[in-house]
C-alpha cells in the first residue's frame, strides 16, 4: 500500500474502452486501505457508485444529517452525485481497514435497488463473509493484469464479484405465488414463441404441473397458454405476412413450423384465409 496524508491504501484504476462504455455495467476502480487517526472523508460526492466493505475497525457514515457506526462485516454504497462523508473516531482500535468497488452503467441502480441500499439508506449491516473478502483480495491481485486486457475478462471478473454480494443479500427461497410463475411464463412465452415450445416447456419452466398450470393461466390470463401462444405468433406472422414481400416458406421457419403446409394451415384455421390472402398485389 501507498501512504497518504490520511491512509495506506491500494488504488486500483480503469479506464473503459469504447466497447466497455456500453455494458450495464462498467468497472471503474477497486481498493483497499488501513486509515490513519485523522481518517475523513468528505462532505464530497462522486460520479460513480462505489461499494464499500468494513474490513477491520469501524467508521461513521454521516447520512440524512445522522451518524451510523458501522463496523466489521457492514457494507454502505456511496450513489453518484450524492453527497457523502464518513470519518473515524482519532486513535480508535483496532484501526479502519476497508476495501472497496466501484462501477458505473445503466445496470447499477437495479444491483443496488436489488441489495436493498437507497439513497436514505445506504447500508447493510453484518453482510459479508471471509468468502468474498478472499474472493475480493485475489481480483485486486489480478487487477493490473486484466486491465491491460481489450477484452471482457475484467468485466466477467467484476460481474462474479458483483453476483457474490447480490448472492449474500438473496432471502431463503419461498414458493412464488401464482401471480409470480403467471408473469414469468408470460416473459417466456414472449422470449422463446418462434422456436415451437408447447405448453409443457412453459409449465416446466416455471415447475408447476401442466394441468394446474394450464387452469391457472386461464383465471389469471383470461386464455389458456396454447391461445395465449397462437394468438401472439398469429399477431406476428400477420404483420410479417401483410408488411413485408418475405417468402411464405421463410417466415414459417422463422416462426417455429417444421414446414410451410403446417404454418400455412395454422394461419388458414386463426384468420379464415391463408397467407396469400393478405398478400398486396
Amino acid at each position: 500500500m501507498i501512504e497518504f496524508i490520511h491512509e495506506y491504501a491500494e488504488h486500483l484504476y480503469h479506464t473503459p474502452n469504447a466497447l466497455e462504455k456500453h455494458n450495464g455495467v462498467i468497472p471503474i476502480r477497486i481498493g483497499y486501505n488501513e486509515a490513519k487517526p485523522n481518517y475523513h472523508i468528505g462532505p464530497r460526492f462522486i460520479a460513480y457508485y462505489s461499494f464499500h466493505f468494513v474490513h477491520e475497525g469501524q467508521v461513521t457514515l454521516r447520512v440524512n444529517q445522522e451518524e451510523i457506526v458501522l463496523t466489521r462485516g457492514d457494507l454502505f454504497v456511496l450513489f453518484p452525485n450524492s453527497i457523502h462523508e464518513y470519518y473515524i473516531t482519532p486513535h480508535e482500535e483496532p484501526a479502519l481497514k476497508m476495501f472497496w468497488a466501484a462501477a458505473e452503467g445503466k445496470q447499477m441502480p437495479l444491483i443496488t435497488s436489488r441489495l436493498g441500499l437507497t439513497l436514505k439508506t445506504p447500508y447493510i449491516r453484518n453482510f459479508f463473509d471471509q468468502e468474498l473478502e478472499q474472493s475480493f483480495f485475489q481480483f485486486a491481485l489480478e487487477w493490473k493484469h486484466l486491465v491491460k486486457q481489450d477484452d471482457f475478462t475484467l468485466t466477467q471478473r467484476f460481474y462474479a464479484l458483483l453476483n457474490q454480494i447480490v448472492q449474500l443479500s438473496k432471502p431463503a427461497e419461498t414458493a412464488l405465488s401464482s401471480d409470480d410463475w403467471v408473469a414469468t411464463s408470460i416473459d417466456y412465452i414472449h422470449l422463446y414463441y418462434k422456436e415451437g415450445i408447447t405448453v409443457t416447456d412453459m409449465a416446466d419452466h416455471v415447475g408447476i404441473h401442466r394441468s394446474h398450470f394450464s387452469n391457472v393461466f386461464r383465471q389469471k390470463v383470461g386464455m389458456r397458454p396454447h391461445r395465449y401462444l397462437t394468438k401472439l405468433i398469429m399477431e406476428d406472422a400477420m404483420n410479417i405476412v401483410s408488411t413485408t414481400v418475405l417468402p411464405i416458406s421463410h417466415i414459417a421457419l422463422s416462426l417455429g413450423y417444421s414446414d410451410v403446409y403446417s404454418f400455412t394451415h395454422a394461419f388458414k384455421s386463426y384468420y379464415g384465409q391463408p397467407p396469400s390472402f393478405y398478400r398486396k398485389p
